[in-house]
Order: C-alpha cells, then sequence, then structure tokens
C-alpha cells in the first residue's frame, strides 16, 4: 500500500505542459478502429489537451489499472475481457473517443481502493471546468442487469471524487451516485448506463482529481461489482434537458427507546452532486450525511433539504417513532453482542437471525451472512479500529446497532 500512495502522491505533484482548449474530448487521440490504449507500452500515462491521465500496467498479468483510452462499441458482452467500452457503446454525444478508468485493489493490503488520477496542468487548464460526462463502462452496467441483481439487493455504486490543490494544499470531496436502487418503488431506481452530466464547480482552484468506487455490492476482497467508469468531455457547460430532481425518504421508523436506525434521504436526476441538509433535531450523528444514524430519546420528526448543483432543492421529513414496547422489541428482546479478547463479535438472540451485515462508515459493505440461527460470530480482527455499523435481521425486522472499536 505504501508503494500506492507513493505513486499517487508523486503523479499529483508532477507537472505536464500540453495546449489547452476549453472541452477535453480524446477525439485528437489516434486509435485504430475498434481499439485501446490500456498502458501496455509502459508509459505510465497519456496526456490529452490540458490534463495527464495516469495508468499502472503490469506485464506480467496483462493487467492495468488507472485511465486508458478507447473507441471501442461492445455495449452486449458480459465478459471480463470486455473491459474497453462504455454502456452506450460510444462517446458524448455519439463521438468516438472517451477514457475509461479501472479502480483496482490493494490486494496486498487490506483491498482497499486505488485512487485513479487525473493530473491538469496550472499553466493551459481553463479558468474554469463547469463539469463533464459520466457513464458506467459497459462490463459493470450488464452486471448490474444481469437477473435485475442491483435491484433485487437494493445495490449502490458511488465515486468518489478528491479534489486537490498542489499550491495552496487543500482538498476537497464529493460523492457521485453512478448507480442506485434502493429507492422504496423499484421503477425509479437508476444507473448510469448513458453518459450523464456532472458539476466540476466545486473542484474551482484544484489542480488534481482522484477517483474511487464505493458499494454496497462489496465483500471481503473489496468490490464484487466490476470497478470501472468512463469519463468524457471534461470542461463542457451544462446542457439542456437536465432531467428533474426527484426525491425519496421513508415516511416512517420505529424504534424501541434507546436504539438506532439509519436513515435515508435518495435522489435522482438533476445534476450531482447532491447535498444533504438535516434539521438540527436532537439524534443525529451526522446532519449533512445522505444516511445518518438516528438515535432519538422520544419521537421525532426530521426534516431533510436535498439540493442538486444546480440549486434544486426538494424538502421532505421523516419521523423516527420512540416507544416502549414494539414488534421489534419482542423479536430483540434478549438480543446481546459482545467482542471475545481475539476481537470476535459474538452475536445472540432469543429469536433465529436470518441475516447479519457490517458496514463501514462510508456504507461499504464488509460482511453479509444469510443464516438461520440463535447466535453468529464476526471476525474484527481483520479489520482496523473504526465506526462500524451492524445490521441485523430477525423476521421481517432489521435493526442497526453502532460499534466502536
Amino acid at each position: 500500500m505504501k508503494r500506492n500512495l507513493f505513486f499517487i502522491l508523486t503523479i499529483i505533484m508532477g507537472v505536464t505542459t500540453v495546449m489547452a482548449q476549453t472541452v477535453l474530448d480524446f477525439e485528437e487521440l489516434s486509435l485504430e478502429p475498434e481499439s485501446h490504449w490500456n498502458g501496455s507500452d509502459l508509459s505510465g500515462s497519456f496526456t490529452s489537451n490540458y490534463a495527464s491521465f495516469f495508468n499502472n500496467y503490469d506485464q506480467q498479468y496483462g493487467m492495468w489499472d488507472g485511465f486508458a483510452y478507447t473507441n471501442e462499441t461492445d455495449n452486449s458482452t458480459f465478459d471480463w475481457t470486455n473491459q474497453y467500452s462504455s454502456a452506450s457503446g460510444n462517446g458524448v454525444y455519439s463521438s468516438s473517443n472517451y477514457a475509461v478508468s479501472f479502480v483496482g485493489s490493494d490486494w496486498m493490503g487490506d483491498y482497499s481502493p486505488i485512487p485513479t488520477v487525473i493530473k491538469f496542468d496550472p499553466e493551459t487548464m481553463p479558468e474554469s471546468i463547469p463539469g463533464m460526462y459520466l457513464s458506467l463502462n459497459a462490463n459493470s452496467s450488464l452486471y448490474m442487469a444481469d437477473g435485475d441483481y442491483y435491484s433485487n439487493q437494493k445495490h449502490y455504486l458511488t465515486l468518489r471524487i478528491n479534489a486537490y490543490s498542489t499550491t495552496e494544499y487543500y482538498a476537497v470531496s464529493k460523492d457521485i451516485i453512478l448507480a442506485d436502487y434502493r429507492f422504496s418503488n423499484a421503477e425509479d431506481g437508476f444507473k448510469f448506463d448513458t453518459w450523464q452530466y456532472v458539476d466540476l464547480t466545486w473542484a474551482e482552484g484544484t489542480d488534481s482529481l482522484t477517483f474511487i468506487l464505493l458499494s454496497s455490492d462489496s465483500g471481503e476482497y473489496g468490490l464484487n461489482t466490476p470497478a470501472y467508469f468512463c469519463i468524457d468531455n471534461i470542461g463542457e457547460t451544462v446542457p439542456t434537458g437536465i432531467p428533474q430532481l426527484e426525491t425519496d425518504v421513508q415516511d416512517t421508523y420505529s424504534i424501541s427507546s434507546g436504539e438506532s436506525t439509519q436513515l435515508s434521504a435518495l435522489a435522482s436526476g438533476g445534476v450531482q452532486p447532491y447535498s444533504f441538509q438535516w434539521s438540527s433535531e436532537y439524534g443525529l450523528d451526522d446532519y449533512t450525511s445522505q444516511t445518518p444514524m438516528a438515535s432519538p430519546t422520544a419521537t421525532t420528526t426530521y426534516n431533510v433539504t436535498i439540493t442538486d448543483a444546480l440549486g434544486n432543492e426538494s424538502a421532505s421529513s421523516t419521523t423516527v417513532f420512540v416507544g416502549t414496547t414494539s414488534v421489534a422489541q419482542s423479536q430483540f428482546a434478549e438480543f446481546s453482542y459482545y467482542f471475545d479478547e481475539s476481537n470476535i463479535l459474538k452475536i445472540e438472540n432469543s429469536e433465529k437471525i436470518s441475516n447479519v451485515c457490517i458496514f463501514d462508515i462510508t456504507g461499504k459493505q464488509l460482511f453479509n451472512q444469510n443464516l438461520d440461527d440463535y447466535s453468529s460470530e464476526v471476525d474484527f480482527s481483520i479489520w482496523s479500529d473504526a465506526i462500524y455499523i451492524m445490521k441485523v435481521q430477525v423476521e421481517n425486522i432489521v435493526k442497526s446497532y453502532k460499534l466502536v472499536r
């Protein structure tokens, strides 16, 4: 992992000089029809106009991560070898060339994602980069569609963009939701299988971008979802025909006294990134999170305002009912959990447990176990000390617990 971090920092601090134009669309890059560049020449990067896109290539295994560029159009073959096609089979406005990124994982360490990197040249980049277009690649899009897997499992996939200023030494971060099927109405679920415009004005003053992917579809070895996304037309202004901002907030939650539950505010349409602002009533662990944990001591209504990058707003509310007795309380009447001396989490209940999930604070799923038993164990010795969320299902009741290690 130290090697990877050193590589990323070296890239970010480097400078490349190129000719600038307002929109970076990759069309000046030369490719044979239905082909790609993936770093096999060991150059370590490619340059398009005012930006450098960095790449690692492993000659021994013929594997790569970082960025490649491509004009491939196969958006129907669901196979790991189909790495270089966008979900739509072309670039923005049906153009030929675009870039594809593969976010590798630290397989020699904790399988955390290795950021992919774009470095802008401060001397030639435009004063403002309004936005860009993003898409899933064909393989990741088809993976989600296969048997409606993402829809059935209520999964999401998020692209986290960190923007750095290497002269002013500061960083900002935003999340772009590439796919989300957590909506109460399954038909509201979406994925970026066409090119979608996203805002970059929040990154003004920075000169480097890094990208990682986060998903609920994760396991012991990192993401299960193919970890690719595509990018095109960096520097594009806001197009016409932006879909209306739509939101979904569950009306009510029910907990017993002393319990917690995870709230969720979902959005689609508009222009990402979204921001979330919850009202200041007591009991939330984060008032700007999309999914805060709520631990009110009495029945409380929380208001949330979701705002897109264009300033469009949608306000909703949810009520957390706090009672002394409930169905949930009876199902979890003798529920208990504790860590033993080996950092094994012991879980026990008087009613049979059907599922146990563990998430980190970003929402990444680390552990998922289906069972039909009165007890379960989770080995926490493989993870660092941090805050985790445990969700336990008994019959049709799911309860959330915050774990601090």
